[in-house]
């Protein structure tokens, strides 16, 4: 059986965890202060639990299909998605991480064989990881393209739009760059499993002595990168997706309990051409 060696170089933890605290409590105090204003208009008592199977229903076309959008343009439909599936992705399989190196999955010490130093394991968080990966940065691509070619989205776009997708392709570059430069340190049945990073993987044989600076380097960038997107969430279209989904749900419970649910009994919003960009 294969065996996954770990790459061991150095991480400014301490660094990481300061800016990313920071980052962090920045990001929850602005949302904070988002819903207060936004939460003001649906203060009214909301039904029991009972009555939220068809709202559930109701959101789970909305939040995770993103039906509204679709019924006023699939290109815009299939960038969200994209978009929405890979970040979720990423943040999923990053969490996944924190969590088995809290549980000593991600070590090589002890007696009995760890989890991630199996390729099933591996297999598990790297395909995981450049899937992805991929429909994030297919995605962005997308959005990038659009925004050049299509006039009224160049016209209705703005800096602000144009920063947050620069963010975005540079963090999703520097974690595939980042990818790439751990698996060129490893055995090639191993790096096929990152079928995306091994194309950011420097050609040749390397040992880590000679590696080391690069991957510390490309970490730090790559969670700075990370910390500033967090900062700029707020100031952005993103903080929209974080508090939609909560209203798009309480919203759904109203209606459902004034009985003028829109869907699944009827549709509420029909293609009248697509709104601004």
């Amino acid at each position: 059986m294969v065996h996954v060696e770990l790459i061991d170089y150095m991480k400014p933890w301490p660094l990481f965890r300061v800016i990313i605290g920071l980052s962090l409590g920045y990001l929850a105090c602005a949302f904070f202060r988002k819903w207060r204003g936004w939460s003001r208009g649906i203060r009214d008592s909301i039904p029991g639990a009972r009555h939220f199977k068809r709202p559930f229903l109701v959101w789970l076309a909305e939040v995770l299909l993103q039906r509204q959008l679709l019924t006023f343009s699939f290109s815009r439909w299939l960038i969200h998605v994209l978009i929405f599936y890979g970040f979720i992705g990423l943040t999923l399989l990053s969490a996944t991480a924190v969590i088995l190196s809290a549980a000593g999955y991600l070590t090589a010490s002890g007696t009995t064989q760890r989890f991630y130093l199996h390729p099933e394991g591996y297999l598990l968080l790297k395909v995981g990881g450049d899937s992805f990966g991929l429909l994030l940065l297919l995605g962005l691509v997308m959005a990038s393209i659009r925004r050049v070619l299509v006039r009224r989205v160049r016209q209705a776009s703005n800096q602000m739009d144009g920063l947050l997708l620069a963010l975005l392709v540079a963090v999703t570059l520097s974690g595939f760059t980042l990818e790439g430069l751990r698996i060129a340190l490893m055995p090639a049945e191993i790096a096929r499993y990152s079928f995306i990073g091994r194309l950011f993987s420097p050609s040749g044989s390397h040992t880590l002595g000679q590696l080391h600076m690069w991957l510390t380097v490309c970490w730090t960038l790559h969670f700075l990168l990370v910390a500033t997107l967090i900062v700029y969430i707020p100031h952005s279209k993103l903080m929209h997706s974080l508090l939609a989904p909560v209203i798009i749900g309480l919203n759904a419970a109203k209606e459902y309990q004034r009985e003028d649910l829109y869907w699944p009994e009827k549709k509420k919003y029909r293609e009248t051409g697509s709104p601004p960009d």
